[in-house]
């Protein structure tokens, strides 16, 4: 474009200025034909205002910048109206309108990294922030379920950083409406910052707690000792909405493990937990479950579940971020100084350099097993992604019962099988007077007598001379899909002693017809299982253990080689959609362009045509 200034009549220039503000469509331009009709305009508005230095590029520059610095600040300026504003008393027709103002000006100001890129991540969060503080506004602080229909809003993290009751109550309901669309729209209501800042908040808090951490409750509460709910979302929520109550200061929580893999929702579940536990560090305490593993979660579905919330951008990230998180997870409580609960079982004694065991004695750990002490369980390293074989801390997360007496290796899973001799022994040595356990489902005792086979959600495993054994199971109709009809449970423990439970049954709440994300997996491995691909949590860890550490390397090649091979896809995709993207953005280009020279030349004809009319 000739930058000469341009001589002409005045009023000829008001009137393109006119058209430039009044009547076109600024927002559908290109970057480089927004440029030109701002010269026009600066070149316009130099005649106007008398002026006679050359019109350059830096003007054009400056006035762009200017005019889109000034849309900007009136956008962010209506978001924080909005934000301070209380919706309460608005109708349905008003509230909608609200929600779309406070949308076009997150738009206008997302629209800035054009100018600036340095602001891209904090306009997305500055967009979802402005998304949940208008939600949260709208359901005015009060635990409103969302209706299957609702066109939700992105959750956000708190501006202040503090979880509050309120904010745990809006991810519920959000993951209640969630939970009933499709779950690739699942990162829209919930993303990914927001799931890694939660994690982060609870990771930190669980760090810093002990093996095995010591509970002294308050005289005038209650204790809730949940077990395995293994992704059934909506069975946790029934628990806290319509049986137990949520957590508060006269009603502590401990949950056992196992809150992932076999359910759809095993994230969903995870999440809320974690949230209750940055909320009330000291009245929820999360235990690790053999479940809350790498090696677990690729097999039994809880990775499948975050490639498909997550798609294959971030779901490695969430992945990883939650094994994060599984690392720091305690493994035991002592309640009251009488109550012990883990999510496997006892374990055995282990002589190594920190526990200064005789010479003696590391050759008779040799030849037989011996119970181990609290004090050595201290002492374990739990940080890890995995565990190790005949160890310690595999003997936590997988040790069962057993009605024959002494302590010996289970030949069919991890971990150890103890019988009522060793409880006994346990019970006395810390002087406690209940263990209460979880780990093993209705599938896990087909066969058993009916006092023994968990479908009534707990069982008695043990009755010796110095208290009791139980094993607490939450998940109603376990597995998801064609699952037992049995009831979960819950047990309360009472004051003034916390010892002696009284169980409680949950059953299963309505939720959408999913089926459970390691039928995806299986699938997506092409794998050669059988028709029945669908096993039983006991028959799955017993193939796994049959392989041992052979099987759980083919099991991780196994899913490498489906990731390369998917990524292999994608590249070809992506090749194909910028291959795409690039013909339309041409073809766009072009048609803008010649548009927009359309435009000017009518201008100039306009003006040209006006000028001869007044010379004549």
């Amino acid at each position: 474009m000739d930058l000469l200034p341009l001589i002409g009549d005045v009023d000829e220039f008001k009137e393109i200025m006119g058209i430039i503000n009044k009547e076109m469509d600024l927002v559908s331009l290109s970057d480089e034909n927004l440029r030109r009709v701002f010269m026009i305009f600066e070149i316009a508005g130099g005649v106007v205002n008398g002026r006679t230095k050359q019109v350059t590029e830096a003007d054009a520059e400056q006035l762009w910048c200017s005019s889109v610095d000034g849309v900007v600040a009136v956008a962010k300026q209506v978001i924080d109206y909005a934000c301070e504003m209380n919706f309460q008393d608005l109708d349905g027709p008003l509230k909608q309108a609200v929600v779309e103002i406070l949308r076009s000006a997150c738009n206008i100001v997302s629209k800035q990294r054009v100018f600036d890129s340095s602001l891209q991540g904090l306009l997305e969060e500055l967009q979802v922030e402005v998304g949940s503080t208008m939600r949260e506004r709208l359901v005015g602080g009060k635990l409103e379920n969302l209706t299957k229909e609702q066109d939700t809003l992105p959750l956000s993290w708190p501006r202040n950083g503090r979880i509050s009751l309120e904010w745990i109550q809006l991810l519920i309901s959000t993951f209640k409406w969630s939970s009933w669309k499709d779950p690739k729209e699942f990162q829209n209501v919930m993303p990914v910052t927001v799931v890694k800042k939660l994690i982060s908040a609870a990771s930190k808090i669980m760090r810093e707690e002990r093996n095995c951490v010591k509970l002294r409750v308050r005289e005038d509460s209650e204790v809730i000792v949940v077990g395995d709910i293994l992704g059934q979302f909506h069975d946790l929520v029934a628990l806290f909405e319509e049986n137990a109550g949520f957590p508060s200061d006269h009603r502590y929580f401990v949950f056992n493990g196992n809150y992932v893999d076999k359910g759809s929702w095993g994230l969903e579940v995870l999440l809320v937990l974690l949230a209750w536990k940055v909320l009330m560090p000291h009245r929820v305490y999360l235990l690790r479950g053999n479940h809350e593993t790498k090696n677990c979660t690729l097999a039994y579905g809880f990775w499948a579940e975050l490639c498909t919330k997550f798609g294959k951008k971030d779901c490695k990230l969430v992945f990883d971020k939650c094994l994060e998180c599984f690392r720091t997870l305690p493994l035991a409580t002592i309640i009251a100084q009488g109550v012990y609960t883990t999510h496997g079982g006892l374990f055995r004694r282990t002589c190594s350099a920190s526990t200064q065991c005789s010479t003696g004695e590391k050759r008779q750990k040799l030849d037989t097993l011996s119970l181990g002490s609290l004090r050595e369980f201290a002492k374990v390293n739990r940080f890890l992604e995995d565990v190790p074989e005949n160890d310690l801390l595999s003997d936590v997360l997988w040790s069962d019962p057993s009605s024959e007496a002494g302590l010996r290796e289970n030949t069919k899973k991890f971990g150890l099988l103890w019988g009522p001799d060793c409880t006994e022994e346990f019970l006395k040595e810390n002087h406690l007077k209940l263990i209460i356990r979880s780990h093993e489902g209705p599938d896990a005792r087909t066969g058993a007598d009916d006092a023994r086979n968990m479908l009534n959600g707990y069982s008695k495993d043990h009755d010796t001379a110095s208290g009791e054994l139980y094993t607490l199971f939450t998940a109603p109709n376990y597995p998801q899909v064609d699952g037992f009809d049995n009831v979960g449970a819950y047990a309360v423990l009472k004051p003034p002693l916390f010892d002696s439970p009284l169980f409680l049954q949950l059953k299963a709440a309505e939720k959408p017809e999913v089926p459970p994300y390691d039928v995806f997996i299986y699938e997506d491995m092409d794998s050669d299982e059988g028709e029945d691909s669908r096993l039983t949590d006991s028959d799955e860890e017993q193939d796994m253990v049959s392989r041992d550490a052979v099987g759980k390397k083919d099991s991780t090649l196994m899913v490498t080689k489906v990731e390369l091979n998917k990524k292999i896809q994608d590249q070809a995709e992506k090749i194909k959609q910028l291959e795409s993207t690039v013909e339309l953005f041409l073809k766009d280009r072009d048609d803008r362009s010649r548009r927009m020279e359309e435009m000017l030349s009518t201008l100039l004809q306009q003006s040209s045509r006006k000028k001869r009319g007044r010379g004549s």
